[in-house]
């Protein structure tokens, strides 16, 4: 029996219905178990008093769902466009408001998303997300338009080195390419959203300085990006590091344009999360079951996976509309056929302790 089968058996046997008890089952398995909530706190209710570390953390928070994008492109395996276009429905049915669908780039750079016109063609009409696509130059957008999508997005980097070895042009080249894009999807009325890679570290020269992030930054919010994210490429940021980064930036672009993209390199993306929303950043970027990395960097995972910003943020009490019981059937489908376990530390647990459960 494959590990979805025995999740849904396992929940179409819980012990909770509806969020009441059915019999005598230990209350830290009726948490796990409950279908509507998961949450750190079992009981769903939170202290009346407000704590004066959490007192900046948004009630609401939006997630962007990177997983069929970013997540993908690095694959070595071509995942067929049906399993693709089956992930992307998945993600949008659990509640994620924004879902990165594709990228239309040179087939010849990115091979994984060469399906990308028939990918979007497929879930442009999907209702509850929004289905941006990454556009990197002139080219891309007429593509993407052509195949029917209604929002795109560049991507800019923080770092002189990456810029050159990821999409063969300086900073300021980028930048100007990405004027001209924003230029025609203003014309066409589509949302331009911006990217910056290496905000904290670059493979290539080390250290980013947040003076160098902030200035891309402002200049992506100059060309009209309604939304920026601040990506932690190499996965390499820690607290210490991210918040110069952060007071840089928020001191040139309002933070409510504002989104952060962690990797899990070296397990910091969720406290590098936290952090960011008490400085009052409200957007996260994530990817299902931590799917991702960096070709350019040795050693660099995943981005942080969807399901544990999704359990965190739960058991901070902050709103995301996402159920996080069809994120986990999201993940485990596309880690099947990826034929490698999820990503996900939650949805690792979760998973042992219905399967656990199923045999009391």
């Amino acid at each position: 029996m494959t590990r979805r089968n025995v999740v849904m058996n396992v929940l179409s046997s819980s012990p909770f219905v509806h969020g009441k008890l059915k019999g005598a089952v230990c209350p830290h398995y009726a948490c796990a178990l409950q279908t509507r909530h998961y949450s750190s706190l079992c009981n769903g209710e939170f202290p009346k008093y407000k704590n004066k570390l959490l007192e900046r953390i948004p009630k609401y928070v939006k997630i962007v769902e990177v997983g069929p994008r970013d997540g993908l492109q690095n694959e070595k395996n071509i995942v067929p466009t049906d399993v693709k276009i089956e992930l992307i429905k998945m993600l949008a049915s659990s509640g994620l408001p924004v879902v990165e669908a594709t990228s239309f780039v040179s087939p010849k750079w990115v091979p994984q998303l060469a399906d990308a016109k028939f990918v979007i063609q497929a879930v442009q009409n999907v209702q509850g997300s929004r289905f941006p696509v990454l556009t990197p130059n002139l080219k891309g957008l007429e593509a993407a338009v052509a195949a029917g999508a209604k929002e795109v997005a560049v991507f800019a980097s923080a770092s002189e080195s990456f810029s050159k070895s990821n999409i063969n042009c300086t900073v300021e080249e980028s930048l100007a390419r990405y004027r001209d894009v924003a230029s025609a999807a203003e014309k066409l009325s589509l949302p331009v959203r911006g990217y910056i890679s290496c905000v904290v570290g670059c493979p290539i020269e080390g250290a980013v300085s947040p003076s160098q992030v902030a200035y891309v930054a402002k200049e992506l919010s100059n060309i009209g990006c309604y939304e920026i994210s601040l990506g932690d490429t190499i996965g390499i940021g820690t607290p210490g590091t991210v918040i110069p980064m952060l007071e840089a930036v928020i001191d040139v672009v309002p933070v409510e344009k504002l989104a952060v993209h962690f990797h899990d390199t070296y397990g910091q993306a969720l406290s590098n999360i936290l952090l960011s929303l008490q400085m009052g950043i409200s957007t996260v970027d994530s990817s299902i079951a931590g799917l991702g990395g960096c070709p350019y960097a040795k050693g660099a995972t995943g981005n942080v996976a969807t399901e544990d910003v999704v359990y965190m943020l739960n058991g901070l009490g902050v709103e995301t509309n996402v159920d996080l019981q069809k994120l986990l059937l999201a993940g485990d489908f596309i880690s099947k056929h990826l034929s490698r376990a999820s990503g996900s530390k939650a949805a690792t647990a979760l998973s042992k302790t219905l399967i656990h459960s199923s045999k009391l």
